[in-house]
């Protein structure tokens, strides 16, 4: 077989073979990767344990959201705009149904729009405006949400996710890739009626299972492309064993016939 195997035909599908096996394995990792980004989830980790840093100091307007950025503590300085305020739908805060109240922050400095989660209301009757305009904002960094799904039309004045693309074309203007989760305010500009987001917990780096299953299945298929390039190896092989059996004489037909003589006495 191994002569069979060093046969040109044979030597490039290995070839083919290899290098499909290599991009696939990369692509597995890749996907692996998504599933549970080890230096995100240090960074998710760590980000609530460093200091406070002034946002200014940190990222600047429509810059890439810091790569260890998540859950971030920064301190902004600036004046709420009121009047393009928004409610984001479908929340959840203690098992109840909600809305985040999501007001922008005009930073001092940069004049442009941080994008505050003030808190959680139950009703929209309940997102009072700030009792005071100029304050400073401590929060917890967050990168923008992703677009939300479908075509859904909301009312006036809400928006599906905190997309901070989306809220430019409502804004206007310039804008931090980025929002806060709002812990704290000097002077206090929040009313009870709007209940605080806690920011989230960093998971320990748990694995999207989706993902998990794409990289399986990437490996599988460089595990089949050498199982293919062995399989075309043995066929080739049983069909010269093949073609040389059936070129060898049969001993059986090649035999001559022996002839016997009658004596007579």
């Amino acid at each position: 077989m191994l002569q069979t195997a060093r046969r040109p035909r044979n030597i490039v599908l290995l070839a083919v073979a290899l290098i499909a096996a290599v991009v696939f394995v990369l692509l597995g990792r890749w996907q692996w990767g998504v599933a549970g980004d080890d230096a995100r989830a240090d960074a998710l980790r760590k980000g609530p344990q460093q200091p406070v840093v002034a946002l200014t100091d940190y990222v600047q307007p429509h810059a890439d959201f810091p790569k260890d950025g998540s859950l971030r503590r920064v301190r902004a300085t600036g004046s709420y705009d009121v009047a393009h305020q928004v409610l984001v739908p479908d929340r959840r805060l203690d098992g109840r149904d909600g809305l985040w109240v999501v007001t922008p922050l005009v930073v001092d400095g940069t004049n442009a729009r941080l994008a505050v989660v003030r808190g959680f209301v139950t009703s929209p009757a309940q997102a009072t405006p700030p009792v005071v305009r100029r304050t400073t904002v401590v929060g917890a960094l967050a990168p923008s949400e992703s677009p939300a799904e479908g075509e859904q039309a909301y009312p006036a004045g809400q928006i599906g996710s905190v997309d901070i693309g989306a809220l430019l074309n409502v804004w206007g203007g310039n804008a931090y890739n980025a929002f806060v989760f709002g812990m704290s305010e000097q002077p206090v500009a929040t009313t009870a009626t709007i209940t605080k987001v806690p920011p989230p917990q960093p998971d320990g780096g748990s694995r999207d299972w989706r993902n998990v299953g794409y990289a399986l299945q990437w490996w599988a298929f460089a595990a089949f492309a050498l199982y293919f390039w062995w399989r075309s190896v043995q066929e080739d092989h049983r069909d010269e064993l093949a073609a040389r059996a059936a070129a060898e004489p049969d001993p059986e037909t090649d035999r001559s016939p022996h002839t016997t003589k009658d004596v007579h006495v």
